[in-house]
């Protein structure tokens, strides 16, 4: 009896604590934040069948919320002033409270859509070169087109006079496995590729799937993950890349020092003055210390903007490095001529994967239209550098 008693209890408190909402005490600290992205993570478990919104205890304004997953939610917070503390209630609401982000599987890849506009495609199926191209050129694994709120496609893909560079994509190229060089990156030279692999997920605002990074000789090298968030804004496009690059061979691999080779980004095809048909104008680079077109190769960045002309418009991504990642702030190799930077560790020396361990690396990509707004770039950046604080509490 003592027994049923208990249990009858415990069932009683759970359903009581179920039933409770959450009030969440978030922290600007000491930055005044703007269109800051904040991603919650509960303690215990939600119900993910339903919709909710964060409502303000002080002024009841309300904020849409996306669902990611049981434990996941996603709001933007407009403006919060710096020293200030915002108190917010989750609460149930009728509908799709943030829908402006969708998610759609083919069988070429994965499309995503801000608010119906298309941001990015992730492609899963095997791309091939254009005609007269030799087949090993072929790719998966990459993200491209890649697009600003306005339409102008910001990346190239297979472009006139590198034909082996995909967009937004991930490989290393000086590096040594089992006593032979492997270079994943100039699939020209018959060492080695990066392929598409599997999809992991789709939820909400996010997506995961995997790569390898396969030796032309030995096989697979580094399984690599991606976990792809979209953050549900308006006025602009934001998302991060987290990858996580797990050595599954049971030798290690060298990653030798080099002037390029890591998380890439190949600009739009008008940047390219090798792609006559297409050109209209260089790229314009600015980062974080004020470095130009001249002078950011081979600097250690936070951020690198890079925009220009596309068509008769005018768009551009920042490219954020978050301070977890190895020998941060990572340095960049910017080419000369050809529109393409990649934040490469490998320029401040050696390192190795060995068997078992892992990589990790992420980044965030703002897009825009236009010129780079910077005053809203520095604040993107100290949502990663200096994020603000989040407390839980039932009601």
């Amino acid at each position: 009896m003592i027994r049923v008693l208990i249990s009858l209890f415990s069932l009683m408190l759970l359903f009581s604590c179920s039933k409770r909402s959450w009030v969440l005490e978030v922290h600007s600290g000491k930055y005044d934040r703007l269109n800051y992205p904040l991603g919650i993570t509960f303690p215990e478990p939600i119900e993910t069948a339903k919709s909710y919104l964060l409502r303000d205890q002080k002024s009841n304004a309300t904020f849409p919320v996306q669902v990611v997953d049981a434990y996941r939610i996603f709001t933007i917070i407009d403006q919060l002033p710096k020293e200030t503390v915002l108190t917010l209630e989750l609460e149930e609401t009728e509908g799709n409270s943030m829908g402006l982000v969708s998610i759609e599987e083919s069988d070429a890849g994965i499309q995503v859509f801000v608010e119906g506009k298309p941001m990015l495609f992730y492609q899963s199926k095997t791309a091939f070169p254009p005609d007269g191209q030799p087949d090993y050129y072929k790719r998966s694994g990459f993200i491209h087109p890649l697009q600003a709120p306005n339409g102008a496609v910001l990346t190239d893909d297979f472009p006139m006079g590198h034909v082996h560079q995909h967009a937004l994509f991930n490989a290393w190229t000086n590096t040594t496995f089992r006593g032979e060089k492997v270079d994943f990156w100039n699939q020209q030279h018959l060492l080695g590729t990066v392929e598409h692999k599997a999809i992991l997920e789709l939820s909400g605002n996010q997506f995961q799937v995997q790569l390898s990074h396969i030796s032309s000789t030995h096989g697979e090298v580094l399984e690599e993950t991606w976990t792809i968030t979209v953050h549900p804004i308006q006025d602009y496009f934001l998302f991060d890349l987290a990858s996580t690059q797990i050595n599954t061979s049971t030798d290690t691999l060298f990653l030798e020092e080099y002037i390029y080779g890591g998380m890439a980004f190949r600009g739009s095809r008008e940047w390219n003055s090798d792609d006559t048909l297409h050109f209209v104008t260089p790229w314009s680079i600015r980062t974080d210390s004020g470095k130009d077109n001249e002078t950011a190769n081979h600097t250690k960045v936070k951020w690198l903007d890079a925009s220009g002309q596309i068509g008769n418009q005018k768009a551009g991504v920042t490219v954020f490095c978050f301070p977890d990642n190895y020998r941060y702030p990572q340095a960049v190799r910017v080419h000369p001529e050809m529109p393409y930077w990649v934040y490469a560790p490998v320029v401040e020396g050696r390192f190795f994967i060995a068997p078992g361990e892992a990589y990790e690396s992420k980044y965030r990509y703002y897009l825009h239209d236009g010129a780079p707004d910077l005053e809203l770039i520095d604040g993107i950046e100290k949502s990663i550098s200096a994020p603000v604080e989040v407390k839980f509490f039932r009601k």
